[in-house]
């Protein structure tokens, strides 16, 4: 089902864990990317953008989608030629957040994040990680747009959306919280936010 290069990557893991999750992950892109295309997975065609984003090429190029993994979980975001972007991160509190979210966040987003406790404060900076990071993938640009060029809510009690945009107009943005248990996601689109369908791959024999 991949092609020369998919599988060209693939043999260029040292892990065999790896290996084989990112196999898993790219033949069920491939699987659920061509029921939308209503093509063969094999006869997908995908270009690389400017700044390195994966984009479905030749005729089925109306079709816009992003991938995150973490651990034992693939999310893959589709919608019409909307741009989109998603994130998701294995939640764990045993990294330093006060000094990435200064180094990365703009300051009223860090000072949000340092006044809560500390069991809230690994669900707010991993809520803005996920949130900035779907965003950036949504752009297609990637972090050649610095995180802190821009501002989401991180707060539990605050409506998921993008604050501020330098040069741009925040509210062409639509922010989407995808979290579970254990696992931080959200997802970026251009708005109005279109409905959301969640369905779970299971692929056949």
């Amino acid at each position: 089902m991949l092609s020369q290069d998919e599988r060209d990557r693939a043999a260029r893991f040292q892990s065999g864990e790896l290996r084989r999750r990112w196999i898993v992950a790219h033949a069920a892109v491939r699987s659920i990317l061509a029921s939308y295309a209503r093509s063969e997975p094999r006869s997908l065609q995908f270009r690389v953008g400017k700044y390195g984003k994966p984009e479905l090429d030749g005729a089925s190029r109306n079709i816009s989608f992003n991938l995150s993994r973490t651990r034992g979980m693939a999310l893959l975001a589709i919608t019409d030629t909307r741009c989109v972007g998603i994130d998701a991160e294995t939640v764990h509190p045993d990294i330093d957040i006060e000094g990435i979210s200064r180094r990365f966040f703009t300051r009223d987003e860090a000072d949000q994040i340092s006044a809560l406790a500390p069991d809230a404060q690994v669900t707010a900076f991993f809520a803005c990680w996920t949130r900035k990071e779907a965003f950036v993938k949504a752009t297609g640009i990637g972090l050649s747009l610095p995180l802190n060029s821009f501002r989401v809510t991180v707060r539990a009690d605050q409506p998921v959306r993008l604050i501020s945009l330098d040069g741009d107009r925040p509210e062409r943005w639509a922010l989407l919280d995808l979290s579970q248990s254990g696992i931080a996601a959200a997802l970026a689109v251009e708005a109005p936010a279109p409905p959301l369908h969640h369905f779970n791959f299971r692929p056949t024999d």
